[in-house]
């Protein structure tokens, strides 16, 4: 495909994430529009500001960024796919892929980004990160590679009052946060398979628990939702294992461990992807220049060279961060919540059984307690939407 023009639409610009974004096309000299029906930003340049939804996505613009929630992303990617153009839309999409109360939104997203012109990745910020492909290079120098275990946290304290952020609304943490932890092992091991249709043809194991979420705002949650959720189980012959936690106290991190076997001889890496705090260890050397980029800089520059080496249909379809590996992980997403929630290790056996898989979210929500706030939540808690028995 051409050149990638260097401008960017950020819808939802005022939020976190857009911002992040905002920052980082302003950083690599990127011309940008906004759309936010928020109050903008003092000192913003109102002349980028469109305010009306029509007039934004109907800009010429080398690439759209909807930051925004499933539920009103779902009207901004069909003005998107609709528009007729003679070169494809590339649209950066915002995890999760749906509403967990929607999962069918899923197959229809996949299937309408299938029979349009647009390119749509999602934003995993890892799987776009230098040190995720100076991982793979260093597996890629062997002949043979044998990844016998993955370890995954990412975690943060998103319930203390005084971080602004923490007052976005968000859905349960398998959906809103493990869902990176699951595209980055897809993804990992899809490196040196097939395709993630073979990283799933072993089936997978998944069981796990979950504590609940007490955010700042609690009158803004319809229903208590899990905010804590410890996980073990496999794909195909990987072990993985993980923790994601929001709770007061947590740590700060975006821990990777990778441990296996190349020709013969065992291997370690570590990476922590925090922002700011990045760090890689492989083999126990570390490559500090890798540690010092910034993700979302990174993102941009990544969908920018693959929109412009990688053939269209390859980037739709094949090892990327696409609309069907987004929809794999929001399934897995999907078993783990239903895992917690039963107390029960769930066993699928082939990349079918994971697509067609129903948590029955949406069945369970009359059950859910209401939600509280932290200091209403006993230490120990245990009683998010997740660990309620049916």
């Amino acid at each position: 495909m051409p050149e990638l023009s260097k401008s960017i639409s950020i819808a939802g610009a005022w939020g976190y994430i857009g911002q992040k974004f905002l920052q980082a096309a302003q950083s690599l000299d990127w011309q940008w529009y906004a759309h936010d029906p928020g109050p903008i930003p003092p000192g913003t340049d109102e002349s980028r500001c469109i305010a009306g939804a029509s007039e934004f996505y109907a800009l010429p613009a080398g690439m759209f960024h909807l930051a925004m929630h499933p539920e009103h992303r779902r009207a901004a990617m069909d003005a998107l796919l609709a528009r007729n153009q003679s070169e494809p839309l590339l649209v950066l999409c915002e995890k999760p892929m749906a509403e967990p109360e929607h999962p069918e939104h899923c197959a229809e997203a996949c299937a309408a980004v299938e029979h349009s012109r647009a390119v749509v990745l999602y934003d995993f910020p890892e799987l776009y990160d230098p040190m995720f492909w100076r991982i793979v290079q260093f597996l890629r120098s062997f002949k043979h590679v044998q990844i016998d275990a993955i370890y995954l946290s990412r975690c943060k304290d998103r319930e203390d009052p005084g971080i602004p952020r923490n007052y976005k609304r968000m859905v349960p943490i398998q959906y809103q946060e493990t869902v990176h932890c699951f595209a980055f092992a897809l993804f990992l091991l899809a490196q040196f398979s097939e395709s993630i249709e073979e990283v799933l043809a072993q089936g997978l194991e998944i069981q796990g628990r979950s504590d609940e979420y007490c955010p700042p705002n609690p009158q803004e949650y319809p229903y208590a939702v899990d905010g804590m959720c410890e996980y073990s189980g496999r794909i195909g012959q990987t072990t993985l294992e993980g923790r994601t936690d929001f709770r007061s106290g947590a740590c700060w991190q975006k821990l990777r461990v990778i441990r296996g076997v190349a020709d013969g001889q065992r291997f370690v890496i570590t990476a922590d992807f925090l922002e700011g705090k990045k760090q890689l260890w492989i083999e126990g050397e570390s490559g500090p220049a890798l540690t010092q980029t910034n993700s979302y800089e990174e993102v941009l520059r990544t969908c920018a060279r693959w929109y412009r080496d990688v053939p269209a249909p390859t980037l739709k379809n094949g090892c990327y961060p696409n609309a069907p590996l987004a929809r794999i992980a929001y399934q897995l997403s999907s078993v783990l919540w239903r895992a917690c929630r039963h107390g029960r290790r769930t066993v699928l056996r082939s990349l079918d059984e994971v697509l067609g898989f129903d948590a029955r979210f949406s069945e369970a929500i009359p059950t859910f307690p209401r939600c509280r706030s932290r200091g209403d939540c006993p230490a120990g808690r245990s009683c998010g939407s997740g660990t309620i028995g049916t």
